[in-house]
């Protein structure tokens, strides 16, 4: 393998990586603007960005929530979440390409009935479509939307759905 072979393969973004790094930063940038609204930490509390990123005790990672207020923790996050959405963007755009991508996403619950399919398949859309389903649900029912609880709970379903999707797009 010549030295310029190599170097554009661990130079090349990844797939994965990317479309890990959009989701985050989608994922942070709803709780953001959640958080600014109406509190994400729990009724009637906000999150404090900067003392749940550090790991600060609990009580430097949430304040009460009174009113719509933007803080330097807020922004930050907001900040993270635009990066996160750049980037991850960049990257499904030179693997997989942003209209193949958005494609996948909407085509997603349409395979959880296709038959023609096999069980793998039809489990695997389950296991995803659910777990961020169930994950919305939880969030907007408790008004939770940072519970490590629900997030290992749903984190099981989505990545063992997309485990089983990558197995079996191995295996054709």
């Amino acid at each position: 393998m010549s030295e310029s072979s190599w170097k554009g393969e661990v130079t090349k973004p990844s797939g994965f990586l990317s479309i890990l790094s959009f989701c985050a930063g989608v994922w942070l940038s709803l709780v953001s603007v959640i958080n600014i609204l109406i509190g994400a930490f729990a009724p009637g509390q906000k999150i404090e960005w900067l003392g749940f990123f550090s790991g600060s005790t609990l009580a430097d990672a949430y304040s009460e929530h009174t009113s719509i207020s933007l803080n330097s923790g807020d922004i930050v996050a907001i900040a993270l979440s635009i990066l996160l959405i750049f980037l991850g963007t960049k990257g499904i755009q030179s693997t997989i390409s942003m209209d193949s991508f958005v494609q996948s996403v909407i085509q997603r619950p349409v395979k959880m009935m296709d038959a023609s399919g096999s069980m793998s398949q039809i489990l695997s859309n389950w296991m995803v479509v659910g777990g961020f389903g169930l994950y919305i649900i939880w969030s907007m029912i408790y008004t939770t939307w940072v519970d490590p609880g629900i997030y290992s709970v749903c984190m099981v379903m989505i990545v063992g759905g997309l485990g089983m999707e990558a197995l079996n797009d191995a295996s054709e």
